[in-house]
């Protein structure tokens, strides 16, 4: 699979896939159904208002996030962003984002001090979401690194896959405000509370 050459600001495309007899077109299927069903986009922009205290927490942690919808990707990056995750960095397939883990691992000081946790879609061009958690685990700077798979993939199959690879936690989309609990619980050992009301 490659990534999908730029046609214009509002392409669905994601991925080509070429096969010996054709080409397959990979649609960004979530930005597909935001447009179309309202009450998933308000799942995926819905997230609990943090605490200053959360938000101080949440802000030295450096997340790493891979996934090839250009629309989910800046969403999960500007609500990062929005609950206090301030380092993020975000990438368009799996290859790109282990070319930048493998430059971290070799950095001095502890590996908590330049990636925290990893986010990563499960298909994508280049390399796809397992391939890349794969890679994390054998590399002795990144193993113990939390990797969430977040992917609208997981079937019971590609659950089992993942937990065997090493998978931290895994999340089906578009579930952001679930996606903000599992991060706080893997990087701080508990769930952060949220403003109350």
């Amino acid at each position: 699979m490659e990534p999908a050459p730029e046609v214009g600001d509002q392409s669905r495309v994601v991925g080509i896939i070429k096969m010996s007899d054709r080409i397959v077109l990979l649609l960004d299927f979530e930005t597909i159904i935001a447009e179309i069903n309202p009450e998933i986009n308000a799942k995926l922009t819905t997230v609990e208002d943090a605490t200053e205290d959360t938000r101080s927490m949440r802000s030295n942690i450096h997340v790493v996030v891979a996934e090839d919808s250009a629309m989910l990707r800046d969403l999960l990056v500007t609500t990062l962003h929005d609950s206090g995750y301030r380092f993020v960095r975000d990438f368009g397939n799996g290859m790109d984002a282990w070319e930048y883990l493998r430059t971290l691992a070799n950095k001095d000081g502890p590996i908590h001090m330049h990636v925290g946790i990893i986010v990563s879609d499960v298909e994508m061009p280049k390399m796809d979401g397992h391939r890349l958690l794969k890679l994390v685990r054998d590399n002795d700077r990144l193993h113990e690194v939390p990797f969430v798979l977040f992917s609208s993939l997981i079937s019971e199959e590609m659950r089992l896959k993942g937990e065997s690879l090493g998978a931290s936690a895994q999340i089906s989309k578009p579930e952001i405000n679930q996606l903000i609990d599992i991060l706080d619980k893997l990087i701080f050992g508990k769930t952060l509370k949220p403003v109350q009301d």
